[in-house]
């Protein structure tokens, strides 16, 4: 398959992943326990094609091994699946997909990685101003718990480009795949014991899940949305670079959105189509200017 057809492959699975994931939340799956499950099955997958993963704590890396996969894939996936039983799929993808750029342009100017510039500053006030949008729908329409939910998915969303501007220094020293897979065993084992302690693991549990959409679900988040589409990605990041590959960010969340609709029926404002849209410049101007690699999406 040519580079533009595996783009437009890897765009339209982190695109479904939000159907995907709502799937499994409605077939009765609790969120904090389907983001433990997703992982650990996409450790188990990876561990056929990783070696060596002992090796990545060594040389005083075990630290920032621990605490990026904590953030990037247990508070990351943790507070965006939470979020994701009040507010709509499409939403979801929308403010995470777009979010992330930003965020990671804006990290970059904090930690001096890159010099300020009138870029930087319009991506950032578009981005909060499409935010703010986004969640005044919300106050306005006394959706409490819709607002309590957008706002664990701009938590979580934070926590991914953290954990990220973290996990840089590892990519290198450590092969992308392995790092993923430790990430996935380390996050994934995590959210299970949080899922443990919120009680999720009751007796009880299997006689509400419905098996079928859920475990379709969680295959094809682990199989489709981590393993294939970050392949991809690693590849396009090679051939194409970080700019033209991010370019992602602009058509999965409208993927997202279409599914969202279509699928279960998600209505989408006047005004949430605005914020998206302040969302999607701010993410242009960010991936725009950006040089360095992006940390991958796993």
């Amino acid at each position: 398959m040519s580079n533009l057809g595996l783009f437009g492959l890897m765009a339209l699975i982190w695109g479904l992943t939000w159907a995907a994931i709502k799937i499994g939340l409605d077939a009765g799956v609790p969120p904090i326990l389907l983001a433990g499950l997703r992982y650990l099955l996409t450790a188990g997958i990876l561990a056929f094609w990783t070696h060596g993963a002992l090796s990545a704590f060594a040389e005083g890396r075990s630290m920032r091994v621990i605490i990026s996969a904590l953030l990037t894939n247990a508070g990351t996936y943790g507070l965006l699946f939470w979020g994701m039983q009040t507010v709509p799929s499409g939403l979801s993808g929308l403010v995470n997909l777009a979010l992330v750029p930003v965020l990671l342009f804006g990290l970059a100017v904090v930690l001096g990685e890159e010099r300020p510039t009138w870029r930087h500053g319009l991506a950032l006030v578009l981005g909060c101003t499409g935010l703010l949008g986004l969640f005044w729908t919300r106050l306005v329409e006394q959706e409490s718990g819709n607002g309590l939910g957008l706002a664990a998915i701009v938590a979580g969303t934070a926590c991914y480009c953290v954990g990220s501007v973290i996990a840089r220094p590892l990519i290198g020293p450590i092969k992308p795949l392995t790092l993923t897979a430790i990430h996935a065993v380390l996050g994934g084992a995590a959210l299970i014991a949080v899922s443990f302690l919120l009680g999720d693991l009751s007796a009880t549990l299997p006689a509400r899940i419905d098996v079928a959409p859920a475990a379709a679900s969680l295959l094809f988040l682990s199989l489709l949305g981590t393993i294939v589409a970050y392949t991809i990605y690693l590849r396009l990041l090679e051939k194409w670079g970080t700019a033209r590959a991010g370019l992602y960010a602009f058509i999965s969340p409208i993927v997202a959105l279409a599914v969202g609709v279509w699928l279960f029926g998600e209505k989408v404002g006047a005004a949430e189509i605005g914020g998206a849209a302040l969302l999607l410049v701010a993410a242009g101007l960010a991936l725009s200017r950006r040089d360095s690699a992006d940390p991958a999406r796993n």
